[in-house]
């Protein structure tokens, strides 16, 4: 077995996928370390994606299992607001099947995937890192390159060795899929009881032209509980009769690493928290990283130095191209985190008024949330409502660091 390539990249996911194929197609010489024996099992993601995403990196329509062009979007009493687009705004896709079509393009281009290789160790010296590994027949195995990608989602056992940062906020996440179909489009759920601090929300998806409907729940504490509580209050004619709701749980980091580079090393995707905040959704995020690491790899090998300064670009070129929607998408996230049921149905009464409902969707936009975010913030009735609770000294700071991120 070979033991040394030119750069390691731990996890098959979308972002350590495209960040292998770009730097295969550079004639680098990566290999891929995934923990699980299958790419893109368990799934562990909503599966949302935007038509920007599709585009960009022109993935595959055999992967979408539904569309989503309109969304209603309820207050905590039940107050609708609807958006709809005359074109779709990002479809529902099969998970497994989309990580699986990015590491095929990356094997194409010459990257290897080891498969059942879990990381366990990493160390770096002048010459290099090596990564302890276990695989599946139990005996460690030990790979060395010049160069490590992390790409293995929100865990950061490495990360702190590694003069990385970590994410200190993260969500908890959790989804479930049941057979039926009783939606018209895509349905954003509000709530303390239905989802502390995020959302829940519900979208129609069919698999081998069985429809289902996926349900899912983003919280700051227990995301299973809540969504079996939201599945029986909303959808309790799909439970099954033995009323077990087969789900998937995970985190997810809604805060970017304080730093994504180091001597040697990059975090890309998920592990780099480079997550909407306002969602929860890395995919797209993650890929557009992962182009800029490639690229700050491929230059560092031209130079043959890789040093923490000179793997600095990747970050100044990810925030140059992300920060901005970061910093407003965490200001917008930490001021409705303090909003009590209460503010949420009184700006929903507000935004029926004044025409403000069709003037605000003006500025939807599946991944880039500024605009809508700026517009709200900056109507004076909409946003004294949201600064009602900006100066509560128990929730995570307002804008107190907004300027790091």
């Amino acid at each position: 077995m070979k033991t040394s390539y030119d750069v390691l990249v731990i996890g098959a996911g979308p972002a350590g996928s495209t960040a292998a194929e770009c730097l295969a197609a550079e004639g680098i010489e990566v290999a891929v370390l995934e923990e699980h024996a299958v790419i893109g099992e368990p799934v562990d993601c909503t599966g949302v994606v935007g038509t920007e995403a599709f585009e960009s990196f022109d993935l595959p329509r055999s992967i979408i299992v539904g569309t989503v062009g309109a969304v209603t979007i309820h207050s905590p009493a039940g107050i609708p607001a609807t958006y709809q687009a005359t074109e779709p705004l990002a479809y529902i896709v099969d998970r497994a099947e989309l990580d699986r079509s990015l590491a095929t393009r990356a094997q194409d281009a010459g990257a290897t995937f080891l498969l059942s290789t879990q990381a366990v160790d990493v160390t770096r010296d002048a010459r290099g890192v090596e990564v302890t590994c276990r695989c599946a027949g139990g005996e460690p195995q030990r790979l060395s390159a010049k160069m490590l990608i992390l790409a293995g989602g929100p865990r950061f056992p490495f990360h702190g060795r590694l003069g990385l940062g970590t994410s200190s906020v993260l969500w908890r996440s959790a989804h479930a899929e049941l057979p039926g179909n009783s939606l018209p489009h895509a349905q954003v759920y509000l709530g303390r009881d239905v989802a502390p601090g995020a959302f829940g929300w519900a979208v129609p998806v069919t698999r081998s032209g069985i429809p289902h409907i996926r349900v899912g729940v983003n919280s700051h504490s227990d995301a299973p509980r809540y969504l079996r509580k939201l599945c029986e209050e909303k959808f309790p004619h799909l439970i099954p009769d033995e009323g077990q709701i087969p789900f998937r749980s995970w985190v997810v980091p809604v805060l970017p690493l304080s730093r994504t580079y180091a001597d040697r090393a990059l975090a890309v995707g998920d592990a780099a928290g480079q997550v909407k905040p306002t969602s929860g959704g890395g995919i797209y995020y993650g890929m557009l990283s992962a182009r800029e690491a490639a690229d700050a790899v491929a230059e560092a090998f031209k130079r043959g130095t890789f040093t923490r300064e000179g793997l600095s670009t990747y970050e100044k070129r990810w925030r140059a191209r992300l920060g901005l929607d970061l910093k407003i998408g965490t200001l917008f996230r930490r001021l409705f985190s303090r909003m009590t049921d209460r503010d949420v149905d009184d700006l929903f009464r507000t935004l029926h008024t004044d025409g403000l409902l069709a003037r605000m969707t003006e500025k939807v936009s599946f991944d880039w949330h500024r605009d809508l975010i700026l517009f709200l913030l900056k109507h004076p009735k909409l946003a004294r409502i949201f600064m009602r609770r900006c100066l509560d000294w128990r929730a995570e700071p307002a804008f107190s660091d907004l300027s790091a991120l």
